[in-house]
């Protein structure tokens, strides 16, 4: 179907499922989730599947889960605990921790690209 073709009944975007539903098996799984505080605490109320969380230096973070998550794919936010005000800005980086399968290593930055010490919300998807 170009785009000057009315759909038809039964026509469906680019990987779309016909019967408009993806089953259980092609849904991403969440494997494991964290909010880490700036200190490295974690943060269990808000947090599934992690099993500890570290500061290892400024702006650096380890955070384990009860799983592997080589074969996951890794997205985290600066983001505070809780429901409270706007965090502050910076970025974040995620990668897996050498050494093991269950962690994955973060470094946090202010908004110049320095290092420095913030709050953030970490995900692993299967």
């Amino acid at each position: 179907m170009d785009n000057n073709t009315p759909a038809e009944a039964g026509d469906s975007p680019a990987g779309e499922s016909s019967e408009g539903s993806a089953s259980a098996a092609e849904l991403a799984q969440v494997i494991g989730r964290a909010v880490v505080a700036a200190n490295g605490l974690l943060i269990t109320a808000q947090s599934s599947g992690a099993t500890s969380a570290s500061r290892l230096n400024v702006g650096t973070y380890q955070v384990c889960f009860n799983t592997p998550v080589t074969s996951g794919t890794y997205v985290a936010s600066i983001g505070l605990p809780g429901n409270v005000t706007n965090p502050p800005s910076g970025e974040i980086s995620v990668t897996g921790r050498n050494g093991t399968n269950n962690c994955l290593f973060l470094q946090t930055f202010n908004s110049a690209g320095a290092l420095e010490d913030r709050s953030f919300h970490v995900i692993v998807v299967v």
